[in-house]
């Protein structure tokens, strides 16, 4: 079957929700998302101005990249907020096709810095490692539970 990248819209939120369950669920993860909560998730971000996102398809949906950019004082960044990859089809260059597909078009909308969060030490730690993303030296994530 032909490889097709289409750009993330509506018409995929239902599916794209099923399968961030069925990642974010599982190992390493072991989260506790709902179809509702996922769908309201991935909602948010494409709503979001500034979103830009793809899905990957081969026969049927196998992953997804989505995010969105910001204005910078000096220049445009971008938060990359999901890249999601059937469990089964992950490590067979799906995740980094989309991210070139995303990288092509934040050049062309000159976008300079691409910021993310992942568990640490993991997996997905090693994927963006992989391509030339690196823990920055500048900035923490912080957090308040209450």
């Amino acid at each position: 079957m032909p490889e097709e990248i289409q750009t993330f819209t509506t018409e995929h939120l239902d599916k794209c929700a099923h399968l961030y369950v069925e990642v974010f669920n599982s190992e390493p993860w072991n989260e506790q998302w709902t179809f509702e909560t996922a769908r309201t998730r991935l909602f948010e971000i494409i709503n979001t101005p500034g979103f830009v996102g793809f899905v990957f398809k081969q026969g049927e949906l196998l992953g997804f990249v989505a995010g969105y950019g910001k204005q910078g004082q000096r220049s445009k960044g971008f938060y990359l907020e999901e890249i999601c990859i059937q469990p089964h089809k992950q490590h067979q260059g799906i995740g980094t096709k989309l991210l070139n597909q995303l990288m092509d078009t934040l050049t062309a909308m000159k976008v300079t810095t691409i910021y993310l969060l992942t568990n640490k030490d993991g997996q997905a730690e090693a994927f963006y490692t992989k391509h030339g993303y690196q823990r920055s030296q500048d900035m923490i994530f912080m957090a308040k539970r209450f």
